[in-house]
């Protein structure tokens, strides 16, 4: 521990600093971006964040510490990150040692933490202090400005002699958006990231949704059954900032999969994103998804650096 190096809360004023240490594991972090995610998100949710800053005043590196809904009960996410100018020095070791001890405090279980999978290094020091690689995820891109629907048409026309119909919730009244919210706290807990973890909260599905902030009820596909069953859903979110549309969650209920749904539900969001003149569509895969895995397979998407979720026990 270097005498000199002071370590304290983060404030407002040291979130240009936080942005640049976050990207460096994390491209395209804001110090604007930081605060508009404060400001969205329970003030509960981040339970500690820490500057390590040395007698000049430059930020060294920095910690935080925070209730996590995909991680498993009891685990609280941890991320500890040092300018390279810095490490080797010790930087690392005290902020990871503080975060451990407030995860104590909390009484939690366990720590996650998320490292890029092109960082061996980084995997490398969290394995040597107990982490143990859990969940393998990584990114998918494609490409609005040049993808065709056309070669899909077939998938649309079975969905049709199916009786499927997809349709959105513009539009809709209080007790549908209610039902969609339970919906998707449905849906989530079958799928791979969060099979056997509790269901999520309403409060927090809404914060998913934006329900508190911006909604789009437009963006929430769904595919309705012959008696107005609801089958599947798949949902958009647009960052304009970075001019990029963003599919949350494609499901599928559980007697209805096998159909052929959910390229179909995922073709409805393609063609909102570029109706909203988006050029870029992301999504987040879970490496053990291999149906979903090949339904963005044939749609064109390119996958991306992944990451890997590794959990400290406490």
């Amino acid at each position: 521990m270097n005498p000199d190096w002071t370590l304290r809360p983060v404030t407002p004023d040291d979130f240009p600093a936080l942005a640049a240490l976050w990207a460096l594991s994390r491209p395209g972090v804001t110090a604007e971006g930081i605060q508009a995610t404060d400001a969205r998100r329970d003030p509960a949710h981040t339970l500690r964040r820490r500057l390590l800053a040395n007698a000049a005043g430059e930020a060294v590196g920095a910690s935080q510490l925070q209730t996590f809904a995909f991680a498993p009960p009891g685990f609280l996410q941890a991320q500890v990150v040092v300018d390279p100018r810095f490490r080797r020095q010790g930087a690392g070791e005290q902020l990871w040692a503080d975060a451990v001890q407030a995860g104590r405090e909390a009484q939690a279980s366990g720590l996650t933490l998320d490292v890029a999978d092109d960082d061996p290094g980084s995997l490398a020091w969290g394995t040597r202090r107990g982490a143990v690689v859990k969940v393998h995820r990584f990114a998918s891109e494609l490409d609005l400005t040049a993808f065709d629907a056309a070669p899909f048409e077939a998938s649309l026309a079975w969905a049709a002699a199916q009786e499927v119909t997809f349709t959105d919730l513009e539009g809709a009244g209080d007790d549908d958006i209610e039902r969609f919210v339970n919906f998707v706290a449905d849906r989530l807990t079958e799928t791979p990231d969060l099979r056997g973890h509790p269901r999520w909260s309403l409060a927090e599905v809404r914060r998913l949704l934006r329900l508190n902030a911006s909604p789009r009820p437009d963006w929430w596909v769904l595919a309705v059954g012959p008696q107005g069953e609801w089958l599947g859903t798949s949902i958009l979110e647009s960052f304009q900032r970075q001019n990029f549309g963003y599919n949350t969650l494609t499901a599928v209920v559980p007697e209805a999969r096998g159909r052929g749904l959910a390229l179909p539900l995922k073709l409805q969001v393609i063609a909102q994103a570029q109706a909203a003149g988006l050029p870029l569509l992301r999504t987040n895969n879970h490496s053990g998804n291999a149906p979903m895995l090949a339904v963005n397979q044939r749609l064109g998407y390119q996958s991306r650096t992944g990451r890997f979720e590794v959990h400290v026990t406490l």
